[in-house]
């Protein structure tokens, strides 16, 4: 009866075990393939990306018409002196409003909002990317999610099948000497063991990422591969004058750091997390993936608050071209 039972039950957690250890091949084409990125590299220099605003003389005409934020914007995206030229241009018209003057003005305002509306196109398709890399994270975490909830449904049916089953056998057994306390220990162990078993069951996936967006941001290098020029220089830059230096891109390392993902780790076991997250990837576990996706979505924000400060040169362009500028 004891080598029957105890046989039955090592198979029962062999079969667990082993479907706990099985990775679906339904999520390889998740994994290995994804349409999210880009076919190209950013290919520019240091030298290529804009001085930081507080260091460049501004003339008071751009001081006077556009908020400190717009400037910024319009530097990272190398219009400033346009901006000037077009400033120059509608002061003209306004003193002598012949075709010619009015013309040059257009040809001006033709040149900035085309500006303006490439630098929409390219900001938008980086938080395109980003996005997309986001909810293919969050739907391999998702799936791995449920994997798990699956075989947890299994496991907690199975504890208590046996639980069901030891009591019966105990009771049957109760008079046959110490059958039945070797039924009852046996029982007692397979449910602790497949209960352990639904606490550690976690399913990975092997997640590689060559062109990691959260590596640069980690990292911080002085000029980016997976960023446009005008992005990097608007995540990178410090007003001065607020109270806390501190860049976009530190402000979204802190937040990372917010998550808690790093905290109660060794060192050893941060290096290696550090190296997955932000290196060329490695074995993930769905919280993992969860965290990961998070990252990609404050990421992302961080990109969205620079189309605001766009649109909000644009709204500034628009009252002066409707006749409202100020003069120094």
């Amino acid at each position: 009866m004891r080598p029957g039972f105890f046989g039955l039950y090592l198979s029962l957690v062999f079969l667990f075990a082993s479907c706990a250890s099985v990775q679906d091949s339904n999520i390889n084409l998740r994994l290995d393939k994804s349409n999210c990125f880009q076919e190209f590299f950013y290919d520019y220099q240091e030298d290529q990306i804009p001085a930081p605003l507080h260091s460049l003389s501004l003339p008071e005409s751009l001081q006077k018409n556009f908020s400190k934020n717009s400037l910024n914007v319009a530097n990272a995206m190398g219009i400033l002196e346009l901006l000037e030229r077009y400033i120059i241009s509608l002061e003209a018209f306004y003193a002598n409003p012949t075709l010619e003057n009015r013309i040059s003005h257009l040809e001006l305002y033709q040149k900035l909002s085309q500006r303006i509306g490439f630098a929409e196109l390219e900001i938008s398709s980086e938080s395109a990317e980003l996005g997309c890399e986001e909810e293919r994270i969050d739907q391999i975490a998702n799936y791995l999610k449920a994997k798990e909830g699956d075989t947890d449904t299994k496991l907690t049916v199975s504890s208590i099948i046996i639980g069901a089953a030891g009591a019966i056998l105990t009771t049957v057994y109760l008079d046959q000497g110490n059958t039945g306390e070797y039924i009852a220990l046996a029982t007692g162990i397979a449910g602790a063991t497949l209960g352990v078993m639904i606490l550690v069951n976690k399913k990975k996936v092997t997640f590689n990422h060559e062109r990691n967006h959260l590596q640069e941001i980690w990292e911080g290098p002085t000029a980016s591969k997976y960023f446009p020029a005008s992005v990097w220089y608007y995540l990178n830059y410090i007003y001065p004058e607020k109270e806390v230096q501190i860049s976009k891109r530190e402000e979204i390392i802190e937040k990372w750091m917010g998550l808690g993902i790093f905290d109660s780790l060794n060192p050893k076991e941060k290096k290696e997390l550090v190296g997955k997250f932000f290196g060329s990837g490695g074995i993930y576990l769905s919280d993992e993936l969860v965290e990961r996706a998070s990252m990609y979505d404050q990421l992302g924000s961080q990109i969205n608050l620079m189309m605001q400060d766009l649109k909000s040169l644009s709204r500034e362009l628009e009252v002066l071209q409707a006749g409202k500028i100020s003069k120094p």
